[in-house]
Protein backbone atom coordinates (compact mmCIF):
# COMPACT_ATOMS: atom_id res chain seq x y z
CA UNK A 1 0.00 0.00 0.00
CA UNK A 2 1.34 3.52 -0.75
CA UNK A 3 1.10 6.15 1.56
CA UNK A 4 0.24 9.76 2.05
CA UNK A 5 1.19 10.04 5.47
CA UNK A 6 3.92 7.70 8.14
CA UNK A 7 2.71 8.03 11.35
CA UNK A 8 6.51 7.38 13.19
CA UNK A 9 4.56 6.73 16.51
CA UNK A 10 3.55 5.30 20.25
CA UNK A 11 1.60 1.83 20.20
CA UNK A 12 0.04 1.34 24.34
CA UNK A 13 -3.02 -0.51 25.85
CA UNK A 14 -4.12 1.65 27.86
CA UNK A 15 -6.05 0.80 31.01
CA UNK A 16 -8.91 3.27 31.98
CA UNK A 17 -10.06 3.91 35.49
CA UNK A 18 -13.19 6.20 35.77
CA UNK A 19 -12.98 7.26 39.71
CA UNK A 20 -14.92 10.21 41.74
CA UNK A 21 -11.54 12.08 41.94
CA UNK A 22 -8.29 11.64 41.16
CA UNK A 23 -6.15 9.69 43.84
CA UNK A 24 -4.80 11.32 45.96
CA UNK A 25 -0.98 10.99 47.81
CA UNK A 26 -1.36 8.06 50.12
CA UNK A 27 -4.98 7.74 49.10
CA UNK A 28 -6.66 3.97 48.61
CA UNK A 29 -9.74 3.98 46.33
CA UNK A 30 -12.07 1.84 44.58
CA UNK A 31 -12.64 2.81 40.42
CA UNK A 32 -15.79 2.80 39.24
CA UNK A 33 -15.35 1.10 36.27
CA UNK A 34 -12.56 -0.35 34.18
CA UNK A 35 -11.59 -0.80 30.72
CA UNK A 36 -8.99 -1.81 28.57
CA UNK A 37 -7.94 -0.01 25.34
CA UNK A 38 -6.26 0.31 22.18
CA UNK A 39 -4.08 4.07 22.98
CA UNK A 40 -0.79 5.46 22.76
CA UNK A 41 -0.74 8.86 21.20
CA UNK A 42 0.78 7.66 17.37
CA UNK A 43 -1.87 4.79 17.14
CA UNK A 44 -4.67 7.14 18.31
CA UNK A 45 -3.44 9.53 15.60
CA UNK A 46 -2.91 7.16 12.70
CA UNK A 47 -6.61 5.87 13.53
CA UNK A 48 -7.81 9.66 13.39
CA UNK A 49 -5.94 9.82 9.76
CA UNK A 50 -7.36 6.23 8.44
CA UNK A 51 -10.67 7.38 9.63
CA UNK A 52 -10.45 10.61 7.96
CA UNK A 53 -9.74 8.72 4.51
CA UNK A 54 -5.67 9.18 4.60
CA UNK A 55 -3.60 6.16 3.22
CA UNK A 56 -1.66 6.44 6.35
CA UNK A 57 1.12 3.99 7.44
CA UNK A 58 2.18 3.26 10.81
CA UNK A 59 5.65 2.71 11.96
CA UNK A 60 6.33 1.56 15.84
CA UNK A 61 7.31 -1.18 17.96
CA UNK A 62 5.74 -3.61 20.03
CA UNK A 63 6.67 -6.31 22.31
CA UNK A 64 5.11 -9.80 22.60
CA UNK A 65 2.33 -8.19 24.31
CA UNK A 66 1.02 -6.65 21.37
CA UNK A 67 -0.46 -7.77 19.01
CA UNK A 68 -4.14 -6.62 19.69
CA UNK A 69 -3.03 -2.85 19.05
CA UNK A 70 -1.49 -4.09 15.09
CA UNK A 71 -4.77 -5.10 14.66
CA UNK A 72 -6.88 -2.11 15.40
CA UNK A 73 -4.74 -0.33 13.46
CA UNK A 74 -5.15 -3.07 10.65
CA UNK A 75 -9.08 -2.96 10.80
CA UNK A 76 -8.84 1.05 9.91
CA UNK A 77 -6.87 0.38 6.87
CA UNK A 78 -3.43 1.86 7.98
CA UNK A 79 -0.33 -0.20 6.22
CA UNK A 80 1.06 -2.00 9.57
CA UNK A 81 4.26 -3.51 7.51
CA UNK A 82 6.57 -0.70 9.72
CA UNK A 83 5.63 -2.06 13.12
CA UNK A 84 8.74 -4.11 14.30
CA UNK A 85 8.16 -6.49 17.13
CA UNK A 86 11.00 -6.57 20.59
CA UNK A 87 11.23 -8.60 23.69
CA UNK A 88 10.57 -4.99 25.38
CA UNK A 89 7.18 -5.12 26.61
CA UNK A 90 4.33 -3.05 24.78
CA UNK A 91 4.02 0.16 26.26
CA UNK A 92 1.01 1.33 28.64
CA UNK A 93 -0.74 3.83 30.12
CA UNK A 94 -3.08 3.96 33.32
CA UNK A 95 -5.24 6.71 32.92
CA UNK A 96 -7.84 7.88 35.07
CA UNK A 97 -10.99 9.66 33.90
CA UNK A 98 -13.17 12.28 36.34
CA UNK A 99 -17.29 10.85 36.36
CA UNK A 100 -18.08 14.35 36.57
CA UNK A 101 -15.95 16.85 34.51
CA UNK A 102 -14.48 14.65 32.05
CA UNK A 103 -10.77 15.48 32.36
CA UNK A 104 -8.40 12.68 32.63
CA UNK A 105 -4.85 11.72 34.40
CA UNK A 106 -2.59 9.71 32.51
CA UNK A 107 0.63 7.63 33.98
CA UNK A 108 2.75 5.94 31.12
CA UNK A 109 5.21 3.50 30.46
CA UNK A 110 7.11 3.60 27.54
CA UNK A 111 8.11 0.10 27.18
CA UNK A 112 8.95 -0.88 23.31
CA UNK A 113 8.44 2.98 22.32
CA UNK A 114 11.52 3.74 23.54
CA UNK A 115 13.16 0.75 21.89
CA UNK A 116 14.38 1.83 18.64
CA UNK A 117 17.87 2.06 17.67
CA UNK A 118 18.91 4.06 14.73
CA UNK A 119 19.23 1.90 12.42
CA UNK A 120 16.09 0.76 12.49
CA UNK A 121 14.94 4.38 12.42
CA UNK A 122 16.77 4.74 8.94
CA UNK A 123 15.24 1.74 7.70
CA UNK A 124 11.20 2.50 8.77
CA UNK A 125 11.84 5.80 7.13
CA UNK A 126 13.17 4.16 3.83
CA UNK A 127 14.62 6.09 1.08
CA UNK A 128 12.60 8.78 -0.27
CA UNK A 129 9.97 10.82 1.14
CA UNK A 130 9.53 13.28 -1.48
CA UNK A 131 5.54 14.16 -1.62
CA UNK A 132 4.97 12.59 1.96
CA UNK A 133 4.21 14.12 5.15
CA UNK A 134 5.64 12.25 8.71
CA UNK A 135 3.88 12.64 11.77
CA UNK A 136 5.28 12.44 14.92
CA UNK A 137 4.67 12.78 19.04
CA UNK A 138 7.02 12.51 21.71
CA UNK A 139 6.43 8.94 22.96
CA UNK A 140 9.05 7.32 21.40
CA UNK A 141 13.14 8.02 21.33
CA UNK A 142 15.55 9.54 18.92
CA UNK A 143 13.10 11.90 17.73
CA UNK A 144 15.57 15.00 16.75
CA UNK A 145 17.64 11.93 14.72
CA UNK A 146 13.71 10.88 12.80
CA UNK A 147 13.42 14.60 11.88
CA UNK A 148 16.91 15.26 10.22
CA UNK A 149 16.91 12.11 8.29
CA UNK A 150 13.04 12.27 7.64
CA UNK A 151 14.05 15.54 6.07
CA UNK A 152 16.98 14.82 4.46
CA UNK A 153 14.91 12.56 2.56
CA UNK A 154 12.24 14.99 1.70
CA UNK A 155 9.47 14.39 3.73
CA UNK A 156 7.32 17.46 5.04
CA UNK A 157 7.05 16.86 9.16
CA UNK A 158 4.01 17.53 11.48
CA UNK A 159 4.81 17.42 15.27
CA UNK A 160 2.76 17.60 18.02
CA UNK A 161 5.07 17.56 21.40
CA UNK A 162 3.43 15.65 23.90
CA UNK A 163 4.50 14.77 26.34
CA UNK A 164 6.14 18.40 26.44
CA UNK A 165 9.18 18.38 28.71
CA UNK A 166 12.22 20.98 28.43
CA UNK A 167 14.31 18.65 26.24
CA UNK A 168 11.56 19.40 23.58
CA UNK A 169 13.16 22.77 23.58
CA UNK A 170 16.34 21.19 22.08
CA UNK A 171 14.67 19.50 19.18
CA UNK A 172 15.50 21.21 15.80
CA UNK A 173 11.70 22.18 15.57
CA UNK A 174 12.04 25.00 12.86
CA UNK A 175 12.76 21.17 10.48
CA UNK A 176 8.75 20.90 11.13
CA UNK A 177 6.69 22.13 8.10
CA UNK A 178 3.38 22.01 10.94
CA UNK A 179 3.40 21.99 14.81
CA UNK A 180 0.51 21.06 16.14
CA UNK A 181 0.09 21.98 20.36
CA UNK A 182 -1.86 22.34 23.11
CA UNK A 183 -1.85 25.18 25.50
CA UNK A 184 0.29 23.64 28.25
CA UNK A 185 2.93 22.31 24.93
CA UNK A 186 2.66 25.50 23.50
CA UNK A 187 3.33 27.53 26.81
CA UNK A 188 6.54 25.05 28.14
CA UNK A 189 7.90 25.53 24.22
CA UNK A 190 7.99 29.64 24.41
CA UNK A 191 9.38 29.63 28.39
CA UNK A 192 5.94 30.57 29.25
CA UNK A 193 3.39 30.09 31.94
CA UNK A 194 0.60 27.54 31.20
CA UNK A 195 -2.83 29.63 31.18
CA UNK A 196 -0.59 32.34 29.75
CA UNK A 197 -2.68 34.47 26.77
CA UNK A 198 -3.01 32.27 23.66
CA UNK A 199 -2.16 34.70 21.25
CA UNK A 200 0.79 35.52 23.13
CA UNK A 201 1.82 32.10 22.95
CA UNK A 202 1.17 31.34 19.50
CA UNK A 203 2.62 34.71 18.25
CA UNK A 204 6.23 33.36 20.01
CA UNK A 205 5.97 30.11 18.49
CA UNK A 206 5.63 32.09 15.14
CA UNK A 207 8.39 34.22 15.30
CA UNK A 208 10.49 30.90 16.78
CA UNK A 209 9.14 29.00 14.01
CA UNK A 210 8.56 31.66 10.90
CA UNK A 211 8.61 28.62 8.18
CA UNK A 212 6.01 26.46 9.92
CA UNK A 213 2.56 26.19 10.19
CA UNK A 214 1.62 26.56 14.27
CA UNK A 215 -1.96 25.37 15.06
CA UNK A 216 -2.28 26.09 18.80
CA UNK A 217 -5.62 24.32 20.55
CA UNK A 218 -6.96 25.34 24.05
CA UNK A 219 -9.22 23.24 25.26
CA UNK A 220 -12.77 25.06 25.89
CA UNK A 221 -11.61 28.55 24.46
CA UNK A 222 -10.82 26.69 20.65
CA UNK A 223 -8.04 26.36 18.46
CA UNK A 224 -5.28 28.97 17.35
CA UNK A 225 -3.54 28.87 13.39
CA UNK A 226 -0.81 31.11 12.74
CA UNK A 227 1.78 30.98 9.72
CA UNK A 228 4.40 33.97 9.08
CA UNK A 229 1.62 36.90 9.23
CA UNK A 230 -1.28 35.46 9.13
CA UNK A 231 -3.93 34.69 12.10
CA UNK A 232 -7.09 32.37 12.04
CA UNK A 233 -8.82 30.99 15.24
CA UNK A 234 -12.06 28.48 15.46
CA UNK A 235 -14.36 28.42 18.25
CA UNK A 236 -14.71 25.44 19.78
CA UNK A 237 -17.94 23.13 19.59
CA UNK A 238 -20.48 22.94 22.28
CA UNK A 239 -20.80 19.24 22.85
CA UNK A 240 -21.01 17.42 26.60
CA UNK A 241 -18.01 16.14 27.69
CA UNK A 242 -17.57 12.51 28.40
CA UNK A 243 -13.82 12.01 27.99
CA UNK A 244 -11.11 14.17 26.94
CA UNK A 245 -8.61 11.09 26.41
CA UNK A 246 -7.72 11.23 22.30
CA UNK A 247 -9.30 15.00 21.61
CA UNK A 248 -6.12 15.89 20.59
CA UNK A 249 -4.68 12.86 18.86
CA UNK A 250 -8.21 13.14 16.80
CA UNK A 251 -7.72 17.26 16.29
CA UNK A 252 -4.27 16.62 14.92
CA UNK A 253 -5.32 13.87 12.45
CA UNK A 254 -7.93 15.62 11.17
CA UNK A 255 -6.74 19.10 10.48
CA UNK A 256 -3.72 17.21 9.08
CA UNK A 257 -6.32 15.13 6.80
CA UNK A 258 -8.37 18.68 5.91
CA UNK A 259 -5.00 20.25 5.00
CA UNK A 260 -4.36 16.82 2.23
CA UNK A 261 -7.65 17.69 1.23
CA UNK A 262 -6.93 21.05 0.09
CA UNK A 263 -8.86 23.03 2.65
CA UNK A 264 -7.77 26.26 3.34
CA UNK A 265 -6.63 26.53 7.54
CA UNK A 266 -9.30 28.33 8.64
CA UNK A 267 -11.53 25.13 7.32
CA UNK A 268 -8.91 22.73 8.56
CA UNK A 269 -9.33 24.02 12.14
CA UNK A 270 -13.21 23.89 12.06
CA UNK A 271 -12.77 20.72 10.71
CA UNK A 272 -10.56 19.49 13.34
CA UNK A 273 -12.84 21.66 15.92
CA UNK A 274 -15.70 19.01 14.57
CA UNK A 275 -14.01 15.89 15.29
CA UNK A 276 -12.51 16.53 18.05
CA UNK A 277 -15.51 17.31 19.73
CA UNK A 278 -17.04 13.82 18.64
CA UNK A 279 -14.53 11.96 19.92
CA UNK A 280 -14.78 13.73 23.99
CA UNK A 281 -18.61 13.12 23.97
CA UNK A 282 -17.30 9.41 23.80
CA UNK A 283 -15.69 7.23 25.91
CA UNK A 284 -12.42 5.49 25.55
CA UNK A 285 -9.43 6.45 23.36
CA UNK A 286 -8.82 5.25 19.69
CA UNK A 287 -12.64 3.59 20.05
CA UNK A 288 -14.10 7.58 20.34
CA UNK A 289 -11.92 8.84 16.95
CA UNK A 290 -15.21 9.69 14.09
CA UNK A 291 -15.37 8.42 10.84
CA UNK A 292 -15.14 10.75 8.33
CA UNK A 293 -18.79 10.75 7.12
CA UNK A 294 -19.67 12.39 10.71
CA UNK A 295 -16.89 15.22 9.98
CA UNK A 296 -16.71 16.34 6.71
CA UNK A 297 -18.83 19.01 5.05
CA UNK A 298 -18.39 18.79 1.63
Amino acid sequence: MDFEVLNFGSLNCDHVYRVDHFVRPGETMQSLSYISNAGGKGLNQSVALARAGVRVAHAGKIGPDGEALVDVLKNVGADVSRILRGTVPTGHAIIQVEEKSGQNSILLYPGANMAFTEEEINALLGENGSGRWLMLQNEINFIPQIMRSAKEKGYKIAFNPAPCGPEVRDYPIDLCDLLLVNEIEGAELVGLTPGSDPDVIISRLAECCPQTEVVLTYGAQGAWYAYRSERMFSAPPQVAVVDTTSAGDTFGGYFLAARLRGYEPCRALETASRAAGITISRHGAAISIPIAAEVFQE
